[in-house]
């Protein structure tokens, strides 16, 4: 493993981490994320997985610790914090957890784009433009929100900013399907709906949970969200994805 060592203290080329990352690591379909991922949102967790590979191998002095990437969730149900240390506003754990979920939205979109191929017939065109259409938002979004975040990991600070986006991010969200899109939806492919179907289970949960604790996970002590504007917007939220979802259900069920 000197070459990672080396790799740590010689400025950290992504494409040199990839290499690295592809000769010790088994799982290609990690390697394959970071290839098709930008270094702007993936180099701080190429250079995680690469630390992992270590083992416990001494590191340099002048390098630090492994640091878990950016978009580490907090444990808020049992945290490890000294109780001296102050809490994590449940603001920043929000935070994370939205960049987290951008991340993983983003990187979804260049896997799309690499599947797509470099094809130009209309079909083609047309999907390509429609990804990259719905990747340009969540673009912008984690570049002001991580910038936000990082100022508390630096300062302590929770700027103005960063409570607005988080309050208001059901504005900003794409609204849900329509429930007049069913023939729409019955036009996808068996494993489409499938994934589908587990895309708005998903939010279901991460929407109900936010009204009940306001956090993106179940925590040990409900706290219930207070009647506000985005309440509201949330709830009417919900209510379209369980019956986006029972639509779902449906087709899949009558296609058996």
């Amino acid at each position: 493993m000197d070459e990672i060592l080396q790799w740590l203290t010689n400025g950290k080329d992504y494409q040199t981490g990839i290499a690295l990352l592809e000769r010790h690591q088994r799982n290609r379909m990690l390697v394959q994320h970071f290839r098709h991922s930008s270094p702007k949102f993936a180099a701080t967790k190429l250079e995680y997985e690469l630390r992992k590979l270590l083992k416990g191998k001494s590191v340099p002095a002048n390098q630090t610790k492994p640091t878990a990437p950016p978009w580490t969730l907090i444990n808020v149900s049992k945290p490890k914090a000294a109780k001296s240390e102050t809490p994590i506003p449940s603001i920043i754990v929000q935070a994370k957890d939205e960049l987290y979920e951008l991340f993983t939205a983003i990187s979804i979109a260049h896997r799309k784009l690499y599947e797509l191929g470099d094809g130009n017939s209309e079909d083609v065109m047309a999907q390509r433009r429609r990804i990259l259409e719905d990747r340009l938002p969540l673009i912008r979004r984690h570049d002001k929100l991580y910038p936000l975040k990082k100022l508390y990991d630096d300062t302590g600070i929770v700027s103005a900013e960063l409570v607005r986006m988080i309050r208001e991010k059901v504005v900003e969200e794409p609204a849900p399907v329509p429930m007049d899109a069913r023939a729409e939806l019955e036009k996808l492919s068996d494993m489409e709906l499938v994934k589908k179907e587990h895309s708005i289970k998903v939010n279901i949960n991460t929407t109900r949970n936010r009204l009940e604790y306001q956090a993106n996970r179940k925590l040990d002590t409900p706290n219930p969200m207070p009647e506000s504007p985005l309440r509201s917007k949330l709830e009417a939220k919900l209510a379209d994805l369980r019956s986006q979802y029972t639509i779902i259900t449906e087709i899949i069920e009558s296609r058996r």
